[in-house]
């Protein structure tokens, strides 16, 4: 399965590459992007938003993961105003380019790891049928589709022993998602050790290759007088205040949530991850590991490995799988490779001809059946309630981004959510701590304080409300609370428009 060297495999024109892209747009497209606009999608599109203004990560948003979770929707959204395209659309179209470009990635993987195109047209066919990774490639934005595509160049980088290019793509990644850090690190470091003509050389590549964007960003920080925002939302508050159980806490609700999200392509990638481990494992054990292929499919189990590890640790919901996948579609691409060469040329080729048929298929059925309006009716209930408010009317913000960015609006603070951790966070920063911040918030007399309506009312803020605001009705995600001179008519005005 594996061969002596995959690094000087010649540079062409792959139109096998291309068809993988085309029918991955296709598939994206039938779901469309007009999905419901969640508070975490929310997060990463007020960021985007915000560095589309020219406000870096962070400074506008307070938020645990990485700066390019704000930095590619923020690109996405700049060159929208520049054509005249909606924010939400231009960054939800962004992404999807991005997830295109993993499929296109993966092929090209699983085509140079196993020396067949067949294995990676069955490890694309995968990789597209996953459908939590599908439902985010038209319905983000969301950090993690930009963290896969980037862990799975960083680990075409290794297939092709490129050390310094897989250290840098494997630092983005982590500047997308900080966990992926220790399962693609320990990647890359097996493949160098296994091998690397020069083990010591390819270590230092990897590490300065890791470095070099690392550095650029802190840098990048320390000019504009921002490197402590940068080290509390990335370093600081993870290692502090996240609080985050595991793959084992609360199972039933997280195991629901996992089916309902994966659905049927759940068992494809557990089928194709315990391959993988299964392909590592049995190539351990053979002297084609020191080969660069060979190699690298040791590597993919040790990825496999520390990924199970590291969920059993911390598992927030069903997107913290998406750093495994790429190894586990790889599986899939494995297990064909294997196949073809122990049956008839014909015989392989239509086995993978039906499997990504169904794939195919089944991948578009779930893009027709998460296609939806409902970010119409959040964009109706936004408009709709600033017409009604008197001119000038500011929101802000707990737990609930969405209003704000489809009125395109920036909070009255860089805080906005308090989940997890970060109400301990506020509570040790800021002066009287979460009660202050409540307080100071109220002072700043928003017309409106939207509350998201998934973590509920949080019990700090009604006493510094007191009467103030009075609650006038809820739009799909949170609850309008505006404030009372506004005047009677202005709020029966508003009960009646939310109510109906």
């Amino acid at each position: 399965m594996t061969s002596t060297a995959v690094r000087d495999r010649p540079r062409r024109l792959d139109p096998l590459a291309a068809l993988c892209g085309l029918v991955a747009l296709v598939v994206y497209l039938l779901q469309g992007f007009d999905g419901l606009l969640s508070r975490d999608l929310a997060v990463y599109s007020y960021g985007g938003q915000q560095v589309a203004e020219g406000v870096a990560p962070f400074v506008a948003i307070l938020n645990r993961a990485g700066p390019l979770a704000h930095l590619v929707p923020g690109a996405g959204a700049w060159v929208g105003r520049l054509v005249g395209v909606d924010d939400v659309l231009a960054m939800r179209f962004t992404l999807m380019l991005v997830a295109v470009a993993t499929i296109v990635v993966i092929y090209l993987l699983g085509r140079d790891l196993f020396r067949s195109r067949g294995a990676g047209v069955a490890a694309a066919a995968a990789m597209l049928c996953c459908e939590g990774f599908l439902r985010y490639a038209t319905l983000g934005p969301r950090e993690k589709t930009t963290m896969v595509c980037l862990l799975a160049l960083g680990l075409l980088a290794m297939v092709h022993q490129r050390w310094g290019t897989a250290g840098a793509m494997v630092a983005l990644s982590t500047l997308s998602w900080q966990p992926v850090a220790f399962p693609a690190i320990a990647t890359l470091v097996v493949a160098a050790l296994l091998g690397a003509d020069g083990r010591a050389r390819a270590l230092v590549r990897i590490a300065v290759g890791g470095i070099v964007p690392t550095a650029l960003i802190m840098l990048f920080y320390v000019v504009i007088g921002k490197l402590q925002v940068f080290l509390d939302a990335f370093f600081l508050i993870n290692l502090r205040y996240t609080e985050q159980g595991g793959l084992l806490s609360n199972t039933g609700s997280l195991w629901s949530s996992i089916m309902d999200a994966y659905g049927w392509s759940l068992w494809v990638m557990a089928l194709g991850t315990v391959a993988m481990l299964v392909i590592g494992v049995r190539e351990a054990r053979r002297p084609s590991r020191r080969t660069p292929a060979g190699a690298a499919l040791v590597a993919l189990a040790v990825l496999v490995v520390v990924c199970v590890l590291w969920a059993f640790k911390a598992f927030n919901g069903w997107p913290d799988a998406f750093y495994v996948f790429p190894a586990s579609v790889l599986g899939i691409g494995g297990l064909y490779a294997l196949l073809a060469r122990r049956v008839p040329a014909r015989i392989a080729l239509a086995v993978l001809a039906t499997w990504v048929v169904v794939a195919t298929a089944l991948s578009a059925a779930a893009a027709l059946a998460d296609r939806s309006d409902e970010l119409d009716d959040q964009r109706a209930d936004v408009a709709a309630v600033m017409a009604i408010l008197p001119p000038g009317a500011r929101i802000a913000s707990v737990e609930a981004p969405q209003p704000l960015v489809l009125a395109h609006q920036r909070n009255v603070s860089r805080f906005q959510l308090f989940g997890n951790g970060l109400e301990g966070y506020v509570q040790d920063t800021w002066p009287g701590g979460i009660d202050g911040y409540a307080r100071w918030l109220v002072a700043r007399k928003p017309t409106v304080i939207a509350v998201g309506t998934q973590s509920g009312m949080p019990s700090w803020l009604p006493p510094a409300m007191g009467r103030t605001y009075v609650d006038v009705g809820a739009s799909n995600g949170w609850s309008w609370w505006v404030r009372t001179d506004v005047g009677t008519r202005v709020l029966d005005r508003l009960q009646s428009r939310l109510d109906g």
